[in-house]
């Protein structure tokens, strides 16, 4: 940690340290849902259908109970953690993590009783009475308790800014639950599930314990009226993000319904697919967000100049990076579909391409969204959340309306643009936040970029003029980003110089 920390001062540069733990965090996600399509893959081919359905039933039910009663600590944490460490007051860090550890032992202990009482009912409710598959949900009840302190434990290294023991772990882990789950796929069969979620749960749990514990010894007071007393805030400001979460939850559910009414069984299905295509780039891209950036904004929420300073240089950072690689992913959509999933699913394509402008403006909107969170001013996170989960459901049913999934497309992009105005105002009018000049200028260039290939896959949608007028596009924005880079990071503008020595050899 000592060693990461004196790294971190030698960058000078905050579009540097956000480039580079962009790149270290997006690597090590991308490589986990790499390792995670191969154990889908093993999967599919040892269990069949049923054997999936059965692991997504489990693992969405011990999600569903983990959230519930582990009041998202592992997210309001690390604030605290990140005040206290920036603070360098070594009593009040170890205080604070005391605390953490002591809730989040509470809430596992929670976790695996609510567990236990509740598991005659899901089993009834979740897999029909099978007394076979209930009772093996009984045996998993500790993965609930596990969950709760693996949450801790990532918000104690966030906080203390260890992010390349958080980037190691979610490697190993990944790496650990293809070792572990294959063989009992392939021994057991679908009776091979139950101890691979296990397994898989206590190697994450212990794996990091073995990165946390040397830097800060377990130490827990869960019966302390002080230490719980001190937890509240935590636990509040938790809350308030879990009532967020069920927003989206319960917005997603509304459109999914609303879809199923006035079209159909496979118009959803059309939907689902186009909305995990379009965040599956993005969400790779933002990892570093919740890693790296949120903590740093938590320490320094109390000094406006530093806290305007870390979102610019974030969201440009952002704006920059994605803006290409949306635009080639996009571009790239109509082959990688029918090459991961299902040909029949292509329909879905040209509704993502439409709706990744709103990944353009959220790269925008994402680093702003933390500010609240940052302040802990969790009431008003979940108003900026219930007003982009309103729009969201109403623009997406209207765009199905009025033009099919391609209204469905540009609903979206529309919702993920008003959600910036909303995101921006409280921003601005609680945070007393400024984008910096130089963004707009650079945002409506990338964006103009972004319509224009839009129109061009409207007008050719397959051929030489498609990839033509794709590729175009992508070199267009890619040079434009680069240049931008190269007045914000030297070493940019010392390779843009050499290549132009090339060049001109």
């Amino acid at each position: 940690m000592v060693e990461e920390e004196k790294n971190d001062k030698k960058e000078s540069n905050g579009y540097e340290r956000a480039i580079k733990y962009m790149g270290v965090f997006g690597g090590t996600q991308s490589f986990a849902i790499l390792l995670g399509i191969v154990k889908t893959k093993f999967a599919a081919k040892l269990l069949g259908a049923s054997g999936l359905g059965m692991i997504a039933m489990y693992n969405r039910t011990l999600q569903m109970l983990s959230d519930f009663t582990n009041l998202s600590l592992s997210f309001s944490a690390v604030r605290q953690i990140a005040e206290a460490h920036e603070e360098g007051n070594s009593a009040k860090l170890h205080h604070w993590i005391k605390v953490l550890r002591s809730w989040a032992f509470l809430t596992a202990v929670a976790g695996v009783l609510l567990s236990i009482a509740l598991y005659p009912f899901l089993g009834e409710w979740v897999f029909e009475g099978n007394d076979y598959y209930t009772s093996r949900f009984l045996l998993l009840s500790p993965v609930v308790g596990f969950m709760a302190v693996i949450g801790c434990e990532l918000a104690i290294l966030k906080g203390v800014h260890s992010l390349y023991k958080v980037a190691k772990y979610t490697l190993w882990t990944s790496l650990g639950g293809v070792a572990v789950s294959v063989p009992f796929y392939f021994v057991m069969g679908i009776a091979g599930i139950f101890p691979s979620i296990f397994l898989t749960s206590l190697l994450q749990m212990v794996v990091l314990l073995c990165y946390s514990v040397p830097l800060y010894p377990y130490r827990i007071a869960p019966f302390s009226r002080k230490i719980l007393r001190d937890g509240l805030g935590m636990v509040k400001f938790g809350i308030g993000y879990i009532f967020a979460a069920i927003m989206g939850s319960g917005s997603m559910w509304l459109v999914c319904r609303m879809l199923l009414d006035i079209g159909s069984n496979s118009v959803v299905g059309f939907f689902s697919t186009g909305y995990f295509l379009m965040n599956l780039l993005p969400g790779i891209l933002f990892a570093a967000i919740d890693s790296d950036f949120y903590p740093r904004l938590s320490a320094t929420n109390k000094d406006v100049a530093n806290t305007n300073r870390l979102v610019n240089e974030q969201a440009e950072v952002q704006l920059l990076i994605q803006a290409p690689m949306l635009l080639a992913y996009s571009l790239a959509l109509p082959l990688l579909v029918p090459l991961f999933y299902d040909a029949e699913l292509a329909i879905a394509v040209p509704m993502t391409q439409v709706a990744m402008f709103g990944m353009l403006v959220r790269t925008m909107t994402f680093p702003m969204s933390y500010l609240p969170l940052s302040h802990g001013d969790s009431k008003i996170y979940m108003i900026q959340e219930g007003i982009y989960d309103l729009l969201f459901a109403l623009f997406v049913v209207a765009g199905y309306k009025i033009a099919g999934l391609l209204g469905v497309g540009a609903a979206m992009a529309a919702a993920f643009v008003l959600d910036w105005v909303v995101v921006y105002l409280f921003a601005r009018n609680k945070y007393s936040f400024r984008f910096a000049s130089g963004i707009y200028a650079c945002f409506a260039l990338q964006a103009l970029i972004f319509v224009i290939m839009m129109v061009a896959m409207r007008v050719y949608e397959s051929g030489w003029g498609y990839w033509c007028c794709g590729l175009a596009c992508v070199l267009l924005s890619s040079l434009l980003s680069l240049y931008f880079l190269s007045k914000r990071m030297s070493y940019v503008g010392r390779l843009l110089n050499r290549i132009k020595r090339v060049l001109r050899w």
